[in-house]
């Protein structure tokens, strides 16, 4: 290990030597990335409903710009974009655009996509009504403006799916000129290419961004193809300067093949690129294909009144096999809200109120065919990296129609005191409504048919005060409502379809207190430690008779988050930056603290909460020389993390258990990995035809490690997905 770190050190040394006697690069260098970086007095950020500068808010905010956005080279997943924001973890297993993402351990459990997090995009809310994000398939990240990332118990602003955070997408606008074109080109290991073409510009009163992209790859394991097709489309119109209407369109036509976790066994005998064993013969994938479309506006009212409003509707195409069934989940999505902003006072008392409303609507059509047994399964059915193919028996397994409705309500009431202090109060009631029918007759006595209602008000109370340009400090409180995403409300441990009638909500309270700043134009620092406490925390568990199926849930105790996490940018010296987040996590369940095996009770008091390393850090040294090159070299550091929630399943296996492992134990902990990764670019200009050249290599000493693991109570214990081995892409961008 030393020896690798003494070797980046040498290399960022030998360019740093040739680089001081050149002259300062005027295009994109890593000193701009700095400035870029640190805007506490200019930056504005558009994820708290309201437009506040970064300095004014009482809460932990990581923007990503768009010099660091540029700098990615597969552009495909927000593994890259997110990369440098503490308390934020991606789990990118495959290699493609399906990942797992957690902020302070919220979203950690979802079978696919996550929960507890808000996600816009545009402004268009990408979470269904109750509060899950299916994906973010829809971003294409070689598109994207700033990414704002707000952690902490936002719940009073976006109701029960921000109680881990929100994460607020931007894309390009148009540029000035009437016509502005930017194509890109990728390609690197594992059969990965995509393109990308993107056309803006400004006209008189219409500002527009175009663009459409296809990428695909193999994927690092075996049967982990995936192949993408992202198509937008923005228009903003403004009419006068008290009228702004923005029109979105978004296409998405994502397929990937699930190579699925591997038990050790199977890990250790046939190595990270072997899938699981069901996952060829039984073809397994995903496959979406999303349209939505949407119309915002705003309307300055007078002076110091405006009112906002915003419309979308979702058509949803979902298909899933696997070795249980082949599901088909089709549903239309549509909502919208209004929002009242007013805006008086004298100039050392100014306060900000604002009123509004949120409403969504979803209806899906769920089918689920069953597939061939075990030993009636065609392991020779796959043909092709892309094939859909899937022999579904005349057997239905679930046939039902779910809806859901969700509206919320809230106030959010901004004083500023003296242009130094700054106030802020959060109020939100949320209602969430689920129904499902049945159409599958059973009798009366075990119908699944029937309605749930989560409802609750939720808070957040905050204050900043701007001390001085190196030390901005920040404290408030909060409370947080979790209601059960699809995958743990329908994914019924009692028969086939129908409600989950063994889980409820989840209930969060937590404070949060920071500090940040600027120091000259040379460092920018950012600390924030956070303390929450939680009740019926969500987990999973298996159900025998059920096949592989281990994606059922139910509520498992109490627990108690506290963390710090820190994000630092240092320049110290010309056209050189070095930049950190480090995030420290002590996640762990407070109760129960009895066992009762009778009702599936176990004591878990003091045990440490699943996915959660205790040490994240991710540190990066970029370093700009000869005008148009620049090198970064960068690092990403995680500790052991644990599996289970609960540890009492490996009590029922011992020593000598032949069936999947055999003469060994396995344990709940999974080791922690280290891995480099080097990037240079190359930007050049000739006449009016500019672009940039990259080189990427990932994981540089090619490190084996897992990317992310599920619980399986079963004799093979965990599932692992091995991450990419060492890999090489490069990146062609020409801007006309």
């Amino acid at each position: 290990m030393k020896s690798k770190i003494l070797i980046l050190i040498a290399c960022v040394l030998a360019f740093s030597m040739q680089g001081f006697s050149q002259k300062e690069r005027k295009s994109r260098d890593a000193q701009s990335a700095l400035k870029d970086t640190i805007r506490l007095n200019e930056f504005v950020v558009k994820a708290l409903r309201t437009d506040i500068p970064l300095k004014e808010i009482p809460a932990a905010v990581s923007i990503v710009n768009g010099t660091q956005l540029t700098f990615m080279q597969k552009t495909i997943a927000a593994d890259e974009a997110l990369r440098l924001v503490p308390g934020v973890r991606v789990d990118n297993g495959t290699d493609g655009s399906r990942v797992h993402l957690y902020i302070r351990g919220q979203g950690i459990l979802s079978e696919s996509g996550f929960r507890g997090i808000q996600v816009l995009m545009d402004g268009v809310p990408v979470n269904d009504p109750g509060g899950y994000c299916p994906d973010l398939y829809d971003v294409d990240w070689g598109t994207v403006k700033n990414v704002e990332v707000v952690k902490g118990l936002a719940a009073s602003l976006y109701g029960a799916n921000a109680t881990g955070g929100i994460i607020n997408i931007t894309t390009l606008d148009g540029g000035k000129k009437p016509v502005n074109t930017m194509l890109s080109a990728s390609a690197g290991s594992y059969g990965f290419w995509k393109i990308l073409g993107h056309v803006d510009g400004t006209q008189d009163k219409i500002n527009y961004s175009v663009s459409y992209s296809h990428s695909q790859g193999h994927g690092y394991r075996e049967h982990q193809s995936f192949m993408a097709d992202n198509f937008s489309e923005k228009v903003r119109w403004t009419p006068s300067n008290k009228i702004m209407i923005t029109q979105i369109l978004t296409y998405t036509n994502y397929f990937n093949q699930n190579s699925e976790g591997i038990n050790l066994y199977r890990y250790e005998t046939f190595g990270p690129r072997a899938a699981n064993t069901d996952a060829v013969p039984y073809n397994e994938f995903h496959d979406t294909k999303r349209l939505t479309g949407a119309l915002l506006g705003r309307f300055q009212l007078a002076k110091n009144q405006d009112l906002q409003v915003k419309g979308f509707v979702r058509s949803n195409y979902y298909r899933e096999t696997s070795n249980n069934g082949d599901d088909y989940k089709p549903y239309i999505n549509l909502g919208g809200s209004t929002q009242y902003n007013l805006h008086f006072g004298k100039e050392n008392l100014m306060d900000h109120l604002s009123i509004g409303a949120d409403f969504q609507t979803q209806t899906i059509t769920e089918h689920e065919y069953a597939v061939p047994p075990e030993n009636q399964r065609d392991s020779n059915r796959v043909d092709s990296y892309w094939s859909r193919q899937c022999f579904d028996q005349n057997a239905i397994l679930i046939n039902q129609i779910i809806k859901q409705r969700s509206a919320g309500i809230y106030l959010i009431d901004k004083l500023d005191i003296a242009k130094k202090v700054y106030a802020i109060l959060n109020l939100r009631y949320d209602y969430v409504y689920t129904s499902l029918t049945n159409n599958i007759p059973v009798p009366d006595s075990v119908s699944p048919d029937g309605s749930k209602v989560f409802d609750k008000p939720t808070y957040r109370i905050g204050l900043a005060w701007d001390i001085a340009k190196f030390a901005n400090v920040y404290a408030n409180y909060g409370t947080g409502f979790l209601t059960p995403s699809n995958d743990e409300l329908y994914n019924n441990p009692v028969t086939w379809g129908g409600f989950n009638e063994l889980i409820k909500p989840s209930t969060s309270q937590g404070v949060e207190l920071g500090v940040r700043g600027d120091i000259g134009n040379v460092f920018h620092y950012d600390v924030t430690g956070f303390d929450i406490f939680s009740d019926n925390e969500f987990a999973r568990f298996s159900v025998p008779g059920r096949g592989n199926n281990t994606a059922f849930y139910k509520n498992i105790g109490k627990s108690n988050k506290w963390g710090i996490e820190t994000f630092v940018s240092w320049s110290p010296v010309k056209n050189l930056v070095i930049d950190a987040a480090y995030t420290y996590s002590h996640f762990r369940y407070t109760a129960p603290d009895y066992t009762d095996t009778i009702n599936g009770i176990y004591n878990i008091k003091g045990h440490w909460m699943p996915n959660i390393p205790e040490h994240m850090l991710t540190a990066q040294i970029s370093y700009s020389f000869l005008n148009h090159f620049t090198v970064t070299v960068g690092t990403q550091w995680q500790s052991k993390w644990c599996i289970q929630v609960d540890d009492s399943i490996y009590n029922n296996y011992t020593i000598g258990q032949t069936y999947y492992q055999p003469g060994s134990i396995r344990s709940s902990w999974v080791d922690g990995f280290n891995i480099y990764n080097l990037n240079l670019d190359y930007t050049w200009k000739i006449g009016w035809l500019n672009g940039d050249i990259g080189l990427y290599v990932k994981n540089l000493f090619d490190e084996r490690y897992f990317g992310f693991t599920e619980p399986n109570n079963g004799p093979d214990y965990n599932s692992y997905q091995p991450a990419p081995g060492r890999e090489f892409f490069v990146n062609l961008k020409l801007r006309f």
